[in-house]
């Protein structure tokens, strides 16, 4: 197949890969695929990824607001997708984004969605508390709602989104869950990665990025109750998140017990996770977070490290008592205390993490494409 990708951001350089990196760097072995490569300004200065897939430069203006920039950059956006799927015969378009796959829709070839999250959230979380964040999550919803609509099918990546997607009309939606890179991310001692990156004791660890939609606040309230260290793994992208929980450490007495490493490549995190006494998967309560089930969770049982997560629904259906959950500050106490008293079955932790391996994972996306194409 000749297939284009409209991915959620910037392909080869934002620090953090998505799960469409993960997938379609697989399926290039056996297809062409092409990607729409959005240039965008903050993320200008990052070492860029590898890629087995074929760039598609598709930026007019470099602006650093995501969203003035996917809003001056539309007219260009609609230009190149039709000049692609016409010149290079495209067979289906894979979509992720919110404007640019309002341009796909008019484009003369097939358009899969991938909904990956609760997407006008995600659009209006970098303006929190602001009018212009209100106007955002209005616009990206009514531009959403018509490409979902429009798509020839739809792949999400929990049930309970499908059943959101199917309570707004939407008919073809496959669920595809996130997954990890087995290959890549394997466990390794314990003490002999605390002592590579300088860590003692016991050590709680979050892996993404440092946005509204996490909840580190309560992990940090909890601290004071808790003798451990906290390493934070991850880069600050829109917004001052990060600054806003270094200074809520400080006010408790504990910004001593915090190690924040900022940004580090796919490749490495086996180390920092393998450090990691419980991964955390701390979100804040919204339908973003509800509804989906991020890669994270993955990469932690990849490395065979228990999982400690906020309770949401869509996590606790796909993987039940395989993991750990807790409710506010106390139960996120009691829960990391009964993970300490135990000797994790790391070979065990593992196994749940191959089952989605992102080979396997590729392999279901692949069929949904061929159905889309035919």
């Amino acid at each position: 197949m000749k297939i284009l990708v409209i991915p959620t951001t910037d392909w080869i350089r934002h620090p953090v890969p998505n799960r469409l990196n993960f997938i379609f760097d697989t399926l290039a072995d056996e297809h062409e695929v092409y990607v729409l490569h959005f240039g965008l300004l903050r993320f200008k200065n990052q070492e860029p990824r590898e890629t087995k897939c074929q760039l598609v430069e598709a930026s007019w203006r470099e602006i650093e607001d995501p969203s003035l920039y996917y809003l001056l950059n539309f007219p260009y956006h609609l230009w190149k997708v039709k000049n692609v799927v016409r010149k290079h015969d495209i067979d289906v378009v894979l979509s992720a984004n919110i404007l640019p796959s309002f341009a796909a829709n008019f484009a003369g070839a097939p358009v899969v969605f991938d909904y990956l999250d609760h997407l006008e959230e995600s659009a209006s979380v970098y303006y929190p508390g602001s009018a212009f964040g209100r106007l955002v999550k209005g616009v990206v919803s009514f531009i959403t709602k018509y490409n979902l609509r429009h798509a020839h099918s739809v792949i999400t990546i929990t049930n309970e989104l499908s059943q959101f997607l199917d309570g707004l009309g939407v008919k073809d939606i496959t669920v595809i869950p996130n997954g990890v890179d087995t290959r890549v991310l394997r466990p390794m001692p314990m003490e002999e990665a605390k002592r590579s990156l300088g860590l003692k004791g016991t050590v709680l660890g979050y892996v993404g990025s440092l946005e509204h939609w996490v909840d580190l606040e309560m992990v940090v309230q909890a601290l004071p109750r808790l003798d451990v260290t906290l390493l934070v793994v991850g880069p600050g992208l829109f917004t001052d998140y990060g600054s806003l929980i270094k200074k809520m450490a400080e006010e408790l007495g504990v910004a001593d017990r915090i190690v924040f490493t900022g940004a580090v490549k796919y490749s490495e995190l086996s180390r920092y996770i393998s450090a990691m006494d419980i991964g955390l998967n701390p979100l804040k309560m919204m339908k973003k977070n509800e509804y989906a089930a991020g890669g994270k969770v993955f990469n932690y049982l990849s490395c065979g490290r228990p999982v400690l997560s906020s309770r949401m629904v869509s996590l606790e259906r796909l993987l039940g008592d395989e993991i750990y959950y807790y409710d506010d500050v106390d139960s996120l106490i009691l829960q990391a205390e009964k993970i300490l008293s135990q000797r994790p079955d790391e070979r065990r932790l593992r196994s749940i993490a191959e089952e989605y391996d992102w080979r396997i994972i590729s392999l279901r996306y692949e069929e949904v494409l061929r159905r889309a194409s035919i």
